[in-house]
């Protein structure tokens, strides 16, 4: 994957800047097909990772900032999230996944999206009534074994390959139901394109890169390279709706 540019970003409107990138940080919508109508993903084994905070540059088009992703495993529970912040703006969106931990990895029970000047929308994953609710659609989906959110799902699919890195050699896929804050859910199915390089400032990786197409139009077109040396997880992503610049993200530092 080619780093992100340098210089200075291009000075856009205020509502544009704050409406842009928020739009696109792991959060495209996506099919809004409930989950009766969908077969359920297949079950995997998982190996976790250790907790972590990373710090990616973070992209769009002309618009440049950072995107910490914060890993807080602990008694069989988590907290996952992840800040995007851009220059004289701070935080622009804040994502966290709450939930529990198990053999099949990371277990969901609740996700909250949160964008600079937006109220909080959240998804719930009601284990005790099987269903995913939100806070702010009508929406009520089954709630389908191994479903992930959209956080969760970056640090299921590293737990997955990390188990067994056969899944994600060059042909194979893994899919997922992954779940967004404002009613949308579909299946996400990752195949693989195997290895390929990936620069970090002055170190060159080798990553496998994993691609997710969307079905529909407008549906989100995720990128992303798992680094095997890095507990396979993602060193870089792009993600993209069709509807503008694709959305950017390299490592910086890893801890």
């Amino acid at each position: 994957m080619t780093p992100a540019r340098s210089g200075r970003p291009g000075l856009l409107p205020r509502r544009r800047l704050l409406l842009a990138l928020p739009a696109a940080v792991l959060a495209v919508a996506g099919s809004a097909r409930g989950a009766a109508e969908v077969k359920p993903p297949p079950l995997y084994s998982t190996r976790l990772p250790a907790a972590f905070t990373w710090v990616y540059q973070l992209r769009r088009g002309a618009l440049g900032g950072t995107g910490e992703l914060a890993w807080r495993p602990q008694a069989g529970a988590y907290r996952l999230s992840i800040e995007g912040r851009v220059a004289l703006f701070g935080a622009v969106i804040e994502q966290v996944s709450t939930g529990l931990l198990g053999a099949s990895g990371l277990q969901p029970s609740r996700f909250t999206d949160r964008r600079r000047g937006r109220p909080e929308q959240a998804a719930e994953f009601r284990r005790d009534r099987g269903k995913i609710t939100f806070s702010a659609a009508d929406a009520e989906y089954r709630l389908l074994p191994g479903s992930q959110d959209r956080v969760s799902w970056m640090v299921q699919l590293a737990a997955i390959a990390q188990a067994d890195p056969r899944r994600v050699a060059a042909g194979r896929s893994i899919s997922m139901y992954v779940v967004g804050a404002r009613g949308d859910a579909a299946v996400w199915v990752f195949r693989s394109e195997g290895l390929q390089p990936v620069t970090l400032g002055e170190q060159r990786v080798q990553a496998v890169k994993l691609v997710r197409q969307g079905s529909e139009p407008h549906d989100t077109r995720a990128e992303v390279w798992l680094d095997p040396a890095r507990q396979h997880l993602p060193v870089s992503a792009r993600l993209s709706d069709g509807r503008g610049d694709p959305l950017e993200l390299l490592l910086q530092t890893d801890s």
